[in-house]
């Protein structure tokens, strides 16, 4: 949870003629983005209640709330997490200055920020950290007034933006490109609820930055100069975060903002490196997000052309398993990763092209439904990759037996 006391001005725009606001962008915004607020734009200075609207939440679309103040307030806004998603809320004034941000503050996936503001225009930008869709409600109220969200005991994972005048501690001496060449890297552990770190670069460069404590749910942040967002991370690993810059940072001043969803207190290890694009690929194979090239360098292990039906065992640790396989007519193809009330598997289903054409954890068939994972799959003449995972494994622990299964299925004639 945010609580921040923000001294903000009244913008000279509210003396301008409605005409003209028309033709202005609304908190950084075309107007036709911004929604007002319970369709009214809410004033939370005079509301009686808690004011509420639905939101529906799609992966990579913003939603704008536009709302008023027309006396100094103490601001409550919350967005629920209900129905599994997970929103991550942004505080915006009148120009689209970022004043602060959220993400799991209310507690679970829920996000609320708390600010005292001056008169005037404001926005919350809403948008959905997961890859589901689904409603979220959003509440505007007081701070004297009932919250919706049962708030984050500590922690939070809310931090104010990070500007030129936020007092933060320098990750090196001089420029970062200079302490990263070489494939040097920069590692600090820091604890607290939100820490700020800032960083020189010289010549463009893109990072690589990992925070690690799953206690502590990390949260990252990047921030240019002017405190605008760049980059942020939630759960990359697990709880873990990283930030993976495959667009480069290019010369000036940068902030990282470091906070925790969970436990404020516990500590969190943060690592700086250079981007490593190959490292980068690799790991996106490791974790079955993508399907390494056919030929590469990465280990595929070919059980060749499927006639009818095999299966072997493989050991699978921190990294997906690859098997390639070909059929030679058109087929339902049943793929089965088992257990044996052991390891709880995960399957990826690729074409030879990068293409992903299945998933599955959990199969809901035989036994051991919430651990063995299966694919059924019609698929044409050609070359496939199938990706073993295990669901949950932890840094350290033994590799776990998976068997394997595929079996070929032809139209009956």
């Amino acid at each position: 949870m945010l609580r921040a006391k923000l001294g903000l001005l009244a913008t000279a725009s509210i003396f301008l003629p409605s005409v003209a606001l028309a033709q202005l962008s609304v908190c950084g915004v075309s107007p036709s983005e911004v929604q007002p607020f319970g369709g009214f734009g809410a004033d939370v200075s005079q509301i009686s209640n808690p004011a509420q609207m639905q939101v529906q939440l799609t992966p990579g679309v913003n939603s704008y709330l536009q709302f008023e103040v027309s006396s100094p307030t103490d601001v409550r806004i919350e967005a629920t997490d209900d129905s599994g998603v997970d929103p991550v809320m942004v505080l915006l004034d009148t120009s689209g200055n970022e004043l602060a941000s959220d993400d799991d503050g209310g507690g679970g996936r829920a996000s609320r920020i708390e600010a005292s503001l001056n008169p005037g225009s404001y926005c919350a930008r809403v948008y959905n950290f997961s890859s589901n869709n689904g409603p979220t409600t959003v509440q505007l109220s007081r701070w004297d007034m009932e919250p919706i969200t049962v708030g984050a005991s500590t922690g939070g994972g809310a931090s104010e933006a990070c500007t030129a005048a936020t007092p933060a501690s320098p990750l090196a001496f001089g420029p970062i490109n200079a302490a990263l060449g070489g494939g040097g890297q920069i590692d600090f552990s820091r604890s607290g609820t939100v820490t700020y770190h800032r960083f020189t670069v010289d010549t463009p460069l893109g990072l690589t930055i990992t925070a690690r404590n799953t206690d502590a749910d990390p949260v990252l942040r990047v921030y240019d100069n002017g405190g605008n967002i760049v980059f942020e991370n939630d759960d990359f690993e697990g709880l873990n975060s990283q930030i993976d810059m495959q667009t480069p940072l290019q010369s000036g001043d940068y902030c990282i903002a470091v906070s925790a969803l969970s436990d404020g207190d516990a500590p969190i290890d943060v690592s700086v490196r250079a981007f490593d694009e190959k490292a980068f690929l690799e790991a996106r194979y490791a974790s079955g997000e993508a399907s390494p090239p056919i030929g590469g360098d990465y280990p595929i292990d070919n059980i060749g052309l499927i006639q009818t039906a095999f299966s072997g065992d493989v050991l699978v640790g921190k990294d997906a398993r690859w098997i390639l396989f070909e059929v030679a007519e058109p087929s339902l193809m049943l793929i089965q990763g088992i257990g044996n009330g052991g390891a709880d598997s995960q399957l990826y289903l690729y074409n030879d092209r990068g293409q992903q054409l299945g998933y599955n954890d959990d199969s809901g068939m035989g036994s051991d439904s919430t651990r063995d994972s299966q694919i059924a799959v019609e698929l044409y003449p050609g070359r496939y990759l199938a990706a073993v995972l295990l669901y949950n494994f932890e840094e350290g622990s033994p590799s776990e037996p998976v068997r394997v299964s595929f079996q070929r299925y032809v139209r009956a004639q």
